[in-house]
């Protein structure tokens, strides 16, 4: 089998494809994950927008899908991003308007995190490993 690739029955996990967020405003999502986190904006319509991040060999998709009532709680599925310079990233996220939840900490277990929130509450762990 090959590294990186998890056999379960009779098929395989690749990799993360698509992170499917609920928004409530979408304006305001395609503002903050373009102009605040600096993803790339694909495909936009009345309902959803895409965007992306990582090579072109090797991406996720992050897909802004409007309805009624987006409920983020702690409990579930976090969003957590690896940057390069944890430091410069919350920086940037501050003067774009972006709502720091926690300022950068070091962490025991290798990292350097922070949290934001995006509009509609949702936390994003970003951080930077530790050398």
């Amino acid at each position: 089998m090959e590294k990186g690739i998890f056999a379960m029955a009779d098929f395989k996990i690749e990799r993360l494809n698509t992170i499917i967020i609920p928004v409530k405003n979408l304006k305001k999502s395609i503002h903050f994950y373009e102009n605040v986190l600096h993803l790339l904006k694909g495909y936009v319509d009345e309902s959803m927008a895409y965007f992306t991040f990582g090579t072109s060999h090797d991406h996720t998709t992050i897909l802004l899908h409007i309805i009624d009532q987006p409920e983020p709680v702690e409990k579930g599925i976090v969003i957590e991003l690896l940057v390069d310079d944890l430091t410069s990233a919350v920086s940037s996220i501050k003067e774009a308007g972006g709502l720091i939840i926690q300022e950068p900490i070091n962490r025991e277990w290798g990292v350097i995190e922070a949290i934001i929130a995006d509009p509609d509450g949702y936390k994003v762990w970003l951080v930077q490993s530790i050398e």
